[in-house]
């Protein structure tokens, strides 16, 4: 018999403890993102637990707050100084910094999903052919659409990734050839934190004359990241995970140089730099309707309509809490964590499927058990990870410690 239950482990993980969110939220001013890692205080007590940000990041205290300030000047019932076109335009110029780009090469989109289809629209992508070469570990819901995008007539391929859960370069090498139009990867998988060598990647594309797309979901916020260095044509990441905000609002990258050798892909107000009515109720008659002109810049080609502004009032905590802490500064808080459990789970029958010396922020871990007996045994011990049919999944984050890991350790069966 099929359960829902079973229904869910085959498509995602199971969250077996939920958070418990205080009443009373304490001043997240009080909170000094320069004081020593974990960060517990800048966070609300979970209930159990939690290693499981690569799902879903928790709330901050900030974050919280935030989000009441924004809740404040919307309800148009007190004095407010909030401003929405001041917090879009903070966002926007720490995310840039947060990747090493420019501002104007950084737009909104609803979702890394929504960033990566509109990539393959500005690139005419099936309309014109060619090869799309992409691997395994990209995002489990991207491959499906290269399966479609295959089915209409592009060439593609799909590296393979070996039994440690790395990929040979030498294996996109041989697959990238003169017909290649774009290579999509994940700069970390979030199947086992496998990041690429997104560098050399972009020198073996732009040899061919390819484009590389790099989803950066579980690497902006989590690890460091130069765009520019990496040569990196197009990136796009949601909020939810290592930005430490929601689901509705997300980033693009488009490198500069790039704007003029693509197609934008829809149209929209936000795109333009400046427009004229010309129609009614215009007193003075005139042939045109409207007159504009659209910006340079990755918003002229890129932008949407409305944001979700709750999501960026709380980027707008999250994003400088990032750049306080130090994305650097995080990973090597994080990197012993991840050392324990790629030492202790092994020898307890759990094969690692993360390369070693891996420094990206979740690891895997293959069972050979029954995933729903995991899943009750992780709800029993008040522990959240990730539990799939075939594997584990592991990410901690700035408010977990040893004494988190060694209580998964010891719980494991």
């Amino acid at each position: 018999m099929l359960t829902r239950r079973a229904c869910l482990l085959g498509s995602a993980a199971i969250a077996a403890a939920p958070f418990s969110l205080e009443s009373n939220v304490a001043a997240a001013e009080e909170f000094e993102p320069g004081s020593p890692l974990p960060h517990k205080g800048a966070f609300f007590p979970l209930d159990g637990t939690y290693l499981n940000c690569a799902s879903q990041h928790p709330l901050s205290r900030g974050g919280r707050q935030a989000i009441d300030r924004y809740l404040d000047y919307k309800s148009f019932s007190t004095a407010s100084d909030f401003s929405n076109l001041k917090v879009r335009e903070n966002i926007l110029q720490n995310f840039a910094t947060l990747i090493g780009a420019d501002v104007d090469e950084i737009c909104f989109v609803q979702s890394t999903t929504v960033g990566e289809n509109l990539i393959l629209k500005a690139l005419e992508i099936p309309a014109r052919p060619g090869r799309v070469v992409t691997d395994e570990l990209h995002f489990v819901g991207s491959l499906p659409t290269y399966s479609e995008l295959a089915k209409l007539g592009m060439d593609v391929i799909t590296v393979r990734a070996s039994e440690d859960g790395s990929i040979d370069l030498g294996r996109f090498e041989a697959a990238i050839n003169d017909d290649t139009r774009l290579v999509s990867v994940s700069l970390v998988s979030t199947i086992n934190g496998y990041e690429h060598d997104l560098k050399s990647l972009c020198e073996m594309a732009h040899a061919k004359g390819a484009y590389v797309y790099a989803d950066i979901i579980h690497a902006v916020g989590s690890i460091p990241i130069d765009v520019r260095d990496s040569g990196v044509d197009f990136c796009a990441a949601a909020s939810y995970k290592w930005l430490m905000a929601e689901m509705g609002l997300g980033f693009m990258y488009v490198r500069k140089d790039r704007l003029a050798e693509i197609k934008r892909p829809w149209f929209g107000h936000g795109q333009l730099a400046h427009r004229e009515p010309l129609g009614f109720p215009n007193p003075l008659p005139s042939d045109v309707v409207t007159e504009y002109e659209h910006l340079d810049s990755a918003l002229g080609y890129f932008a949407m309509g409305t944001q979700a502004n709750i999501v960026a009032a709380q980027l707008g905590y999250s994003l400088d809490y990032l750049l306080k802490v130090g994305v650097q500064r995080i990973q090597d808080y994080r990197q012993p964590l991840l050392d324990r459990l790629q030492s202790a789970l092994p020898p307890l029958g759990y094969a690692s499927i993360t390369p070693p010396g891996s420094r990206t922020a979740l690891v895997s871990f293959r069972h050979k058990g029954d995933a729903d007996a995991l899943h009750d045994r992780m709800a029993a011990n008040n522990i959240t990870i990730s539990i799939y049919p075939h594997h584990i999944r592991v990410s901690p984050s700035v408010f977990n410690d040893m004494d988190d890991i060694e209580h998964l350790i010891s719980a494991l069966p």
